[in-house]
């Protein structure tokens, strides 16, 4: 194979590397708005407008304001599990970082996943909240008998519309289903 062939084969992988890479590029820029997007339609929380809003609290400046921030728990039927609040409700007040604990128990005879689900009331509240711990974060897997507490650190910031003086937080636990098996779901040969 003389070195011409060869050369033209590498130059068309090289662009072809080279357009696959920058195609890449733009698909992550393209990703940034849809992200803004869906956040906003479906959790009511505009990522773009988020960090600059709660930089209000950036002076660490606690107002005199009080909100009363209420818990809503429930738990999927599919789900043999408890979560309760350690408190149904706390009085905050913007700029104040605040730690509530919850208590899940898994009453079920096996070791289950679950996953909550956090959505807050009134919705326009959702970008003035911070949450820099939470359980909803991650999936919670709890043995059989299992009794977990589990902290949310949370944070209101200052610009919280006057109208709004109670918040509530509601945490919906649904199981994860875990795949099967490979190895059963797969049919064996006959020999």
């Amino acid at each position: 194979m003389s070195d011409t062939p060869l050369l033209r084969r590498n130059a068309r992988v090289l662009r072809w590397s080279l357009l696959a890479t920058g195609a890449a590029f733009g698909f992550g820029f393209a990703l940034a708005p849809f992200y803004d997007v869906l956040c906003e339609k479906v959790f009511g929380i505009r990522p773009s407008q988020t960090a600059s809003e709660t930089t209000a609290c950036a002076a660490g400046v606690v107002s005199d304001r009080e909100l009363l921030v209420e818990f809503d728990t429930s738990i999927s039927p599919e789900l043999p599990w408890r979560l309760d609040a350690a408190k149904k409700s706390v009085k905050v007040r913007p700029c104040e970082p605040t730690t509530v604990t919850f208590t899940a128990t898994n009453d079920g005879r096996i070791a289950l996943t679950g996953r909550a689900i956090f959505t807050v009331a009134p919705s326009e509240a959702a970008i003035h909240l911070s949450k820099t711990e939470c359980f909803c974060f991650t999936e919670q897997e709890l043995q059989a008998g299992q009794v977990r507490e589990m902290p949310v650190r949370f944070v209101i910031d200052d610009q919280l519309p006057a109208d709004v003086s109670r918040l509530t937080f509601r945490y919906v636990f649904n199981p994860v289903a875990k795949p099967l098996a490979m190895a059963s779901s797969v049919a064996q040969p006959n020999s």
